[in-house]
């Protein structure tokens, strides 16, 4: 046979194959050191769609949103002498921070003298922290009813305004920004020692710096947590640290290879594959805790290491082979998603599960086939063997005298499952992604509930050429944008040239106001209007309630604001767009696609096992224990997140999915082989789970060790995973060793 010829040509070239492992870990080490980090929000939802494209427009005209901190400061009254001492040594010291580009706050905001624009100069409209109280008590009469400043600025009850900090640049990485966001807050510290007034620095550049630190360190952390939990329980189920080792260097060698070929491709980490090195680890431990299993009882049968190594990769190389090609099928059906960074994601997945496979097939008996392979059995472990033999004999034996009854209860039991799932919907918050005690996300709730928003979202009015903004037609059409934005609940206060306008003498009438905008300074007017290309912006302040909620709000705008430019300006266009409408949509693309590709993953993954297990039957049986855990896990996420399907979640299914099918190829193949030798169905069904089911408890629980340590995470979404990560688990087992040796002697022939 093909596979005895490959295995002894591998054994036969055990120092080639030594020499070729070094040289592929030398290489993935230098691939390594290339890796890059991409945490550019922009490149994450990027996409071919419309959506995407409008973003850019937006950043290419008017400037990019996600370059702007807010501080957000509150007192008793802004109209005092101290408030105005902070706010002058606030703006000083932030201007004085390189990379700085522009301040707005109340200092900037200038009114107008009495008797006219002409002839008569602007004066700011916080008097210097020296004026009469009388002076300040006019100042804030005027506040109250700025179109500058009233909703903008200064929130309704006058106790918090905020302070824009406009940073010069673009797609600036986190390692440039941190240096920054961290002098701005340095800058407010001191502007704010020994006064009154409580300041808070958020925004999406320092929000952007504490999520990737905090998901950094925390992933570091629970990586280094599970994985010492992970080898304390392989060791007390093992009981040998020669077996633990040999199980753990291959799938970390595999890892090693994978991450190194996407520094070598130059395909760099991002918040979403930063998952991968654990996804694949997860993917090759199973194999290589099979291999392990079939090894140690070779040796305890009384084989020599080499003999068993070689029995071990005989009886699993082609079952390993067959999970890797499932698993990579699955992963590579991502490549039909829409969005670039889940494309690259299901690829990188799926030529880690490849790659994995080699570097466990290999490297796993290899090991064990030196002397190392005389410290694997025996003793106490032999016993342990035992213990878990005769557990899964009793259990497996009721499970086969009523395996119709069983077989039922699984349907009924993953339909029931599956029915909860479908109430599912997508969601993502920036709550989600950060601790609730972080300070800049306080100071994103604060902006919310002083402002209706802390986050902004944009509508782009273009009107076409002939037409110029002092026009009755163009003005009007703005404010009428202007009027379906500010009817929407759900959103804060719009914002555009149209408030400038006002603050000018005569604004309240738009055609007259609109005459002196030649007398405002061009870093005001060029965020807001570009007369050069018929372009005006109106900014809707958006809160973080979740994509969920956010979605039917965009897209009830969009409709109001297209059947408004239908019936009322026809040669307009109007664009709603952001980075808030962006993440809202390709959020849900995102996540729609990962499930429509775990539904096709399923279908092809039954296809194959049809094809390779030669029989349509098998590819049917296989399906149930492979959807239950899925099923398990989204009815846990209606319970514990009110139904709502995150990122995060729908990766924990691509986790478990490649899991259970693993675990399933593997009961499958050792079934096939216990028939092959003479047992009749039942009998092969029970001696198949008393020798597969060691091998997959030793899997469960030690996984279970590695993502049940995210359960206590500081992040709701780490902590999210972790949990559901931990049902999956529990819930593929227990379909491997209930519902799918029911399965086989309820539906196989003798």
């Amino acid at each position: 046979m093909p596979a005895d010829k490959l295995v002894s040509l591998f054994f036969r070239s055990r120092g080639m194959v030594a020499w070729a492992i070094v040289v592929l870990s030398a290489v993935a080490i230098w691939g390594v050191s290339r890796l890059t980090f991409n945490d550019n929000l922009a490149d994450f939802f990027r996409a071919d769609n419309t959506d995407y494209w409008n973003l850019v427009r937006l950043f290419d005209d008017f400037g990019a949103d996600d370059t702007s901190c807010v501080i957000v400061l509150t007192a008793d009254d802004w109209f005092h002498p101290e408030a105005t001492r902070v706010l002058e040594t606030l703006t000083e010291n932030v201007l004085n921070v390189k990379g700085v580009e522009r301040v707005q706050s109340l200092l900037t905001v200038n009114r107008l003298a009495t008797g006219g624009f002409l002839g008569r100069a602007p004066r700011p409209l916080v008097p210097h922290q020296d004026a009469r109280p009388e002076t300040f008590a006019e100042a804030r009469k005027l506040a109250q009813q700025h179109p500058l400043v009233r909703g903008h600025l200064l929130s309704a009850d006058g106790q918090t305004t905020i302070v824009l900090i406009d940073v010069a640049g673009r797609d600036i990485p986190v390692g440039k920004m941190r240096p920054l966001v961290e002098a701005i807050q340095r800058a407010l510290d001191q502007a704010v020692e020994g006064s009154r007034i409580q300041a808070m620095l958020t925004g999406i550049p320092p929000l952007r710096v504490e999520i990737y630190h905090v998901v950094r360190r925390d992933q570091a952390v629970f990586t280094a947590v599970g994985s010492v939990v992970a080898v304390i329980i392989s060791i007390l189920l093992f009981r040998r640290f020669t077996a633990v080792a040999i199980v753990c260097a291959g799938p970390a060698l595999g890892t090693l290879w994978t991450i190194g070929a996407l520094g070598i491709v130059g395909e760099p980490i991002n918040t979403f594959n930063s998952i991968l090195p654990a996804l694949v680890l997860v993917v090759g431990f199973t194999d290589s805790v099979h291999i392990m299993v079939d090894i140690r009882r070779q040796l305890n049968q009384g084989q020599t290491p080499l003999l068993a190594a070689r029995t071990a990769q005989h009886h699993l190389c082609l079952p390993c082979a067959l999970a890797s090609l499932t698993t990579a099928v699955g992963f590579g059906s991502l490549l039909v998603a829409k969005i670039d960074v889940i494309q690259h994601f299901g690829a990188a997945c799926a030529a880690g599960a490849v790659i994995n496979f080699f570097a466990v097939v290999s490297i796993v008996p290899l090991l064990a086939s030196t002397r190392l392979g005389n410290h694997l059995a025996g003793g106490r472990s032999r016993v342990m063997e035992s213990h878990s033999y005769m557990f899964l004999y009793r259990i497996v034996q009721r499970v086969t005298r009523h395996a119709r009854i069983v077989t039922t209860a699984g349907i009924l039991l993953t339909a029931g499952l599956l029915a909860a799932a479908f109430t599912l919907e997508p969601d993502n918050r920036i709550a989600e992604s950060i601790p609730a005690d972080s300070a800049s996300y306080q100071a994103l709730q604060q902006c919310e509930e002083s402002f209706g928003g802390g986050l902004y979202s944009y509508v782009v009015v273009q009107w076409p050429e002939g037409k110029e903004l002092e026009s009755r037609e163009v003005l009007e059409a703005i404010y009428d944008v202007h009027q379906v934005l500010d009817q929407q609940p759900e959103l804060g206060t719009a914002f555009s040239v149209l408030n400038v306008i006002a603050s000018l003498p005569g604004g309240r009438n738009l055609e007259r106001g609109v005459q002196y905008l030649d007398r405002v300074p061009d870093d005001v007017l060029v965020p807001l209007v570009r007369t050069d290309i018929h372009k005006a912006v109106v900014s809707i302040q958006t809160p973080d309630t979740g994509t969920r909620k956010m979605r039917p709000v965009f897209d009830r705008v969009e409709a109001e604001l297209n059947q408004l430019i239908a019936n009322r300006y026809p040669e307009f266009q109007v664009t709603l767009t952001g980075s808030c409408v962006l993440a809202s949509r390709n959020i849900h693309l995102i996540i729609t696609d990962l499930c429509k590709s775990l539904s096709l993953a399923a279908i092809i993954i039954f296809g194959v096992m049809s094809v390779v297990f030669r029989s349509v039957r098998r590819g049917l049986i296989s399906v149930l224990p492979n959807v239950f855990p899925l099923a398990a896990a989204a009815a846990m996420l209606v319970v514990a997140r009110n139904g709502a399907l995150e990122i995060s979640s729908v990766i924990v299914f691509s986790v478990c999915l490649g899991i259970a099918v693993d675990d399933t190829i593997h009961f499958i193949s050792r079934f096939d082989r216990e028939r092959k030798e003479g047992k009749a169905v039942r009998a092969a069904v029970e001696e198949s789970v008393s020798k597969v089911g060691a091998a997959l408890l030793v899997t469960t629980l030690t996984l279970l060790g590695g993502f049940g340590a995210a359960i206590f995470s500081q992040l709701p979404a780490l902590r999210v995973f972790g949990l559901l990560s931990c049902v999956a688990l529990v819930a593929a087992l227990a379909a491997d060793v209930l519902v799918l040796p029911a399965l086989l002697v309820w539906c196989e022939k003798e």
